[in-house]
């Protein structure tokens, strides 16, 4: 008879748990099949073994198990098992549970908790028995041959081979799925240490040697298309690495998906990023971004292209203090670190140069069982949606059932409607759609994608990671659910009358009114799913306007005078159904009532002329209406200019005569000149006048004759 001794102090639910009646523990029976039986190379170590029982308090949080791991240890194998206490509970999907394995290095002295910097790896339910070890990963073919083999000598794939230092290791349950209205799990965890050379000196692995460099695939700018959330065999059981990209990236007229990049993105560990950079995982002209998918017990979110690893683990962590074997009669866990608030890990992957994606947030969010953690259930508030710039509007199979379709993808309408809710509610995230490719489309289930469908398109300066992440986070992107080869639409958008309209998804434009242009390619007769198609203008996520698409080469111009969000939405008519075949992230518009420049007026009046004899020159007059400038010009005399301060203001031209005009004035006394006077207000349009004027002179005296 076992039960839960909560050692915390304040946490309600928990504490109730312990007064729950104690059931007898069920032995659940460590793994044999998958290699789990083989004992070679476990020779010079220990073997330890911990039983326990999780009360369904424990359901959603992460429970740390330690062991000891003494020197000169080259590697070991974990295997671990759990079932209901309650055997009825083992029989239905809705309350069979799931505890999930982590494994976690030599924690440092004084700290309380194993955090990421320990860790060793993740595998989730995925395997049993797992081995960890200096050498690497075995090869494609020996990994292909049993996806899920325990290899003795070799590292599970999930998990990060390299040195085994001593000290206090840790194997961490997390409880994925613990019925809340059963009586809890019970559970075993053995871990046997090796001395044995044969983990240290394998020659026919895949070293985790060649780490991920990031690179440009394409310099120029455009619109590229990927699949922003796919898998690889780091989650054993999965499709090579190798697989995936070959069917991502092979063209669509080869039997592939046509991708540009992908981001493979396996749950809770990168153990990718160490072998991408090996060569055949370079596909040229091609780009892989890495990253993790956080596999929370309340939802799951990417972190991509990022120097931060974050913690997925949101919920509780506990400690299990029980004494290492298998017949004690009293297991106690006491919390070691309290729950996380999802932006306090989101906002350290932003700072190391990535962004955040949001996954599936409503897939299965009324059955939690049948996709456990797979719902976003966090409050906006919890969440702090403006550390999050993408989410997943489609995740899997676009239309179902998969092969033929005869409706879209609940799990997609419903994200579409969240994903408006929060664009209303003033975030700015980008729309992205993903196949969530486990098996290289080898998958069969009803909601199962294939790598590129869906996919994401997304404008760039280039095809590099950089340039692909600056992109998602400033919105550039539209989403095809069924896939590259879904008809391509780009959308761009300003004020009318501008030399060119710029603006792109995710821009913000204002001004009195904005134009629309949408352009659409092979929605026609090439189309490769025929059916009638809509162009649909939304306003703040409602249809506003929409037009029918009558070539595989057609463009149309909306033209919209109201504040809000615009963007487009591309149907198919599929019998009675409707298929959404694009969707983008929104242009915001804001109306700016026009500005009407009234131009300063140009008028001006001559107000006076004065002649001076003695000189030869003359004054000039004029009375002018607005600031600027008045210039006189005229022949024979120099150019005169006064400035204008302000309004209404009378300013004085002066006429000066060059040496022709004054040498005629000296002959004759006086002469006539036709001025011209030319006022330019500030910012205005100019106004000439002429008048005529006449200057006077002293006349030369004639010299009398001598007779």
């Amino acid at each position: 008879m076992r039960r839960i001794r909560i050692a915390i102090i304040g946490a309600a639910a928990l504490c109730a748990a312990a007064v729950l009646p104690a059931f007898a523990s069920a032995d659940c029976g460590l793994p044999t099949s998958n290699g789990g039986d083989n004992n070679d190379f476990l020779s010079g170590g220990s073997t330890q073994v911990f039983t326990g029982h999780f009360d369904p308090a424990l359901n959603g949080k992460f429970i740390q198990i330690p062991f000891d791991v003494g020197s000169g240890i080259k590697g070991m194998k974990i295997r671990y098992c759990f079932t209901a206490t309650d055997p009825a509970e083992n029989s239905s999907g809705a309350t069979k549970p799931t505890l999930d394995l982590g494994v976690y290095g030599a924690k440092p002295a004084g700290a309380d908790v194993w955090n990421q910097a320990q860790r060793r790896g993740w595998s989730g339910s995925a395997v049993r028995t797992i081995g960890i070890g200096e050498n690497g990963y075995t090869d494609e073919a020996t990994y292909l041959a049993g996806k899920k083999n325990y290899v003795p000598g070799y590292t599970t794939r999930a998990f990060k081979p390299g040195p085994i230092a001593a000290g206090e290791w840790a194997v961490e349950l997390g409880g994925g799925w613990i019925n809340p209205g059963g009586q809890g799990v019970d559970w075993t965890v053995e871990v046997t240490t090796s001395t044995a050379p044969e983990w240290a000196d394998a020659t026919d692995d895949v070293p985790a040697d060649s780490p991920y460099q990031p690179y440009t695939a394409n310099p120029n700018p455009g619109w590229y298309t990927g699949d922003m959330h796919v898998h690889g065999e780091m989650e054993p059981g999965n499709a090579t690495m190798k697989q995936t990209m070959d069917l991502g990236f092979k063209p669509l007229s080869q039997g592939g998906n046509g991708l540009d990049f992908m981001t493979l993105v396996d749950h809770n560990n990168d153990n990718s990023q160490g072998i991408l950079g090996r060569s055949e995982y370079s596909f040229p002209g091609k780009l892989v971004i890495p990253g993790i998918e956080e596999t929370t017990y309340n939802g799951h979110w990417n972190a991509t292209g990022s120097s931060y690893f974050a913690d997925f683990r949101f919920s509780d962590v506990y400690r299990w203090d029980g004494n290492g074997t298998s017949d004690i009669s009293d297991d106690t866990v006491s919390l070691v670190r309290p729950a996380l608030e999802p932006a306090s890990q989101m906002q350290p992957v932003l700072d190391g140069g990535g962004f955040t994606q949001v996954n599936h947030p409503e897939t299965l969010k009324t059955a939690p069982a049948a996709c456990r953690g797979c719902a976003w259930t966090y409050t906006d508030e919890q969440t702090n949606w403006g550390k999050v710039n993408a989410l997943e509007i489609q995740n899997g199979a676009a239309g179902v059932p998969m092969a033929n379709p005869t409706q879209m993808n609940p799990f997609t309408t419903d994200s579409i409607k969240t994903y408006e809710r929060l664009l209303a509610a003033g975030y700015h995230i980008a729309a992205v759609g993903s196949s969530d490719d486990h098996q290289a489309g080898g998958s069969t289930g009803a909601f199962d994608g294939q790598v590129g469908r869906g996919a994401t398109v997304v404008h760039a300066t280039q095809l590099s990671t950089r340039a692909i992440i600056d992109a998602v986070k400033a919105g550039h992107t539209y989403v095809k659910p069924f896939g590259a080869d879904a008809p391509d639409v780009e959308m761009v958008a300003g004020e009318p009358g501008k030399a060119d309209l710029a603006a792109l998804p995710g821009d913000s434009v204002t001004g009195p009114s904005m134009n629309i242009q949408i352009h659409v390619t092979k929605a026609g007769a090439s189309a490769t799913r025929a059916g009638t198609y809509t162009l649909k203008l939304l306003q703040d996520g409602i249809e506003v306007d929409s037009t029918p698409v009558t070539g595989d080469d057609f463009s149309h111009t909306f033209n919209v005078t109201e504040s809000g969000r615009y963007s487009f939405e591309l149907d198919r008519a599929q019998g009675s159904a409707t298929m959404i075949e694009a969707y983008s992230t929104p242009v915001w518009f804001t109306y700016k009532e026009p500005v009407v420049v009234i131009p300063p007026s140009n008028a001006f009046a001559f107000k006076g002329f004065k002649a001076n004899r003695k000189k030869g020159t003359a004054t000039l007059k004029v009375k002018v209406a607005s600031p600027g400038k008045v210039v006189l010009t005229g022949p024979g005399l120099n150019k005169a200019t006064a400035k204008v301060a302000k309004k209404n203001q009378t300013v004085t031209l002066k006429l000066r005569p060059k040496a022709k005009l004054k040498k005629k004035l000296k002959k004759k006394g006086s002469a006539k000149v036709k001025v011209k006077v030319t006022n330019t207000p500030t910012g205005g349009k100019a106004l000439a006048k002429s008048k005529t004027v006449k200057l006077l002179g002293k006349k030369a005296k004639k010299k009398k004759r001598r007779h």
